[in-house]
């Protein structure tokens, strides 16, 4: 297949389109993505990673894991200023992070919450760098929390703290929503594509002064054209984030004054990272 983003977008628009009709068909059944799914899919993950902790050496190891092809031995292609490249997953990863790094430096925070840790990669990263800065991850799933807290141990970085936490359950996690705290995401929000809107409510009411929201917000580009396509009859078959920018301006604009900004950048280039910036009034 050629590495040309055009034609890697009807290769995408055809599994997708395929993948729509089998569901209409009811070949398979429709992808409900809840709680129960979440845990499902990164149970396997984590206890896999978790077995081989020992592979990695520090930080910055862990955190570049992403393979450059697929579990069936295909070629995993990211999405690098708006172009097709391959072999370049962990390089978009941390360019990412680089983005969130810099707006969480410019905050000035004393405490740095991301939502939806996973196994902690990307709150070691940070910790080991920011020595002074303390951070919180908080994640759903307790084998992936178990694995954070071995990865901390390992590596010995102290300022981090992780906690299995369920978002919707906004008692569990508001006492660390203080005006010296800054808040990211990273592809979170996605995963709970109808109730992202109650921690960012929370947040809403907390005396947070600046979110970075990594996600994959729909925002159609010429440049992307099949794929952009493609990536938005993906959101329907995978049952993935949709609403937040309208949301974000109906329910968050009164406090926040909000940035939105397409990347050009993906670590799978049929799903996009969006930068949405909240920064209070």
């Amino acid at each position: 297949m050629s590495k040309n983003i055009h034609s890697y977008g009807f290769y995408r628009l055809n599994i997708e389109i395929r993948f729509f009709i089998k569901t209409l068909l009811k070949i398979h059944s429709k992808t409900v993505r809840d709680t129960d799914h979440i845990n499902e899919i990164y149970e396997k993950i984590r206890k896999e990673k978790l077995r081989n902790l020992d592979s990695f050496s520090t930080p910055n190891d862990y955190l570049s894991d992403l393979p450059s092809t697929s579990p069936d031995g295909q070629i995993r292609y990211s999405l690098l200023n708006n172009k097709l490249v391959s072999g370049k997953t962990n390089q978009v990863a941390l360019m990412i992070l680089e983005i969130i790094e810099d707006i969480m430096i410019k905050s000035s925070c004393e405490y740095v919450i991301e939502l939806g840790s996973g196994g902690g990669k990307n709150l070691l990263w940070f910790a080991s760098k920011y020595k002074n800065i303390k951070f919180i991850g908080l994640e759903l799933n307790k084998t992936s929390v178990d694995l954070a807290n071995a990865a901390a141990k390992k590596f010995n970085v102290q300022n981090v703290e992780f906690y299995q936490c369920d978002l919707t359950n906004t008692e569990s996690y508001k006492k660390f929503l203080t005006k010296n705290t800054f808040v990211y995401s990273h592809h979170t929000l996605e995963e709970m594509p109808r109730i992202y809107k109650i921690p960012l409510n929370q947040i809403k009411e907390s005396n947070v002064q600046v979110i970075a929201l990594m996600e994959p917000i729909f925002m159609f580009s010429f440049s992307r054209l099949v794929l952009d396509i493609a990536k938005r009859l993906r959101i329907l078959n995978k049952d993935r984030l949709i609403g937040l920018k309208k949301f974000s301006k109906r329910k968050l604009s009164q406090y926040f004054n909000i940035e939105l900004l397409d990347l050009g950048l993906g670590v799978k280039a049929e799903n996009p990272t969006t930068l949405l910036l909240l920064k209070r009034k």
